[in-house]
């Protein structure tokens, strides 16, 4: 990785020594781009994961819904299996893995170090300086440098605008999804108080801000280097958030516009009772037979032979 900065730095500076130790853009540029290629690595790398993640944000009611289910699932020892098992049963149908987070912060961790590393012992970026500051120095040390204040000489204004820049765009990385997943959460109609929810949504946010924490703290104490590019890293982090958001959300208009297919109303069959009877036939009479003499009985048009209830008799029937 360092050797990549140090070979786009002598590129965009066209081979000049004089502009890779001048205004220090050559370095930003390279260090923006190495982030994009290490971001974009992560994302190939990571991509079922990331499918998943954004499925798990699409599922968020649906969680809620079991939550609320099981409200005492946190006291309850059988509550908490049974809700263990339906989401379980929900990630299975939705083809998601629970621990795909994980996934990411273990691919992540080892190209962090990496990174660290190489911003930390590149030469490039130890003998040329951005607006007066060394961008292999911490913030820390730039910004306990006064002497040339009010004035920029030893990059003390260029320190401040890179953390302050630094934490706006981590701090839009971190509430921003929390944003989304809270509005998603509000499609689903409440039907009481949900401890198990309520405790697990309070220590996701915990973690979430512990770790915006401690990015902020290593902002000051790491490499200049290392700011630009967690700025980076976050813009495309929250780019690529956005741009999941919108796509899920769209697909989910889409399904939400299609015709739906009216069903037919069920048909009452006790209000319709069709009888099927095959039609009786008249017998032709045999030759040879009798005619029998024209009466009433034998004027009728139809076929069928005239019952007659017998005669009331006296005595037990």
């Amino acid at each position: 990785i360092a050797y990549v900065v140090d070979s786009l730095t002598t590129i965009f500076s066209g081979g000049n020594a004089g502009l890779i130790s001048g205004n220090g853009w050559a370095q930003v540029g390279a260090i923006l781009l190495v982030t994009i290629i290490l971001r974009t690595l992560i994302m190939l790398i990571s991509l079922k994961t990331t499918l998943g993640q954004a499925k798990m944000q699409k599922i968020q009611p649906q969680l809620a819904k079991l939550q609320e289910k099981y409200p005492n699932s946190n006291t309850n020892q059988y509550e908490k299996q049974r809700l263990a098992q339906e989401q379980m049963a929900l990630y299975k149908k939705n083809k998601i893995s629970p621990f795909g987070s994980i996934i990411v912060m273990i691919v992540q961790f080892p190209i962090f170090i990496s990174v660290w590393g190489a911003l930390s012992g590149s030469s490039a970026l130890s003998t040329g300086t951005f607006y007066n500051m060394n961008l292999s120095m911490t913030v820390w040390e730039a910004l306990n440098n006064t002497a040339g204040l009010p004035g920029n000489v030893n990059g003390w204004w260029t320190a401040f605008v890179l953390i302050f820049l630094m934490t706006v765009c981590q701090v839009a990385a971190t509430v921003i999804p929390m944003i989304i997943q809270k509005k998603q959460r509000k499609s689903v109609e409440k039907t009481g108080v949900n401890n198990a929810a309520n405790k697990q949504n309070k220590t996701m946010k915990i973690v979430q801000f512990v770790m915006l924490a401690m990015i902020i703290f290593m902002g000051f104490t790491l490499p200049s280097a290392m700011g630009v590019y967690w700025i980076a890293g976050a813009i495309f982090s929250l780019a690529q958030t956005l741009i999941m958001h919108l796509v899920s959300t769209r697909k989910g208009k889409n399904k939400d516009n299609q015709p739906k297919v009216k069903a037919k109303p069920a048909e009452n069959i006790g209000d319709k009772v069709v009888l099927e009877a095959t039609p009786i036939e008249a017998i032709p009479a045999k030759e040879g037979e009798n005619k029998k003499p024209n009466n009433k009985n034998n004027n009728k048009k139809n076929n069928y032979k005239e019952f007659k209830y017998p005669k009331k008799r006296g005595g037990r029937r």
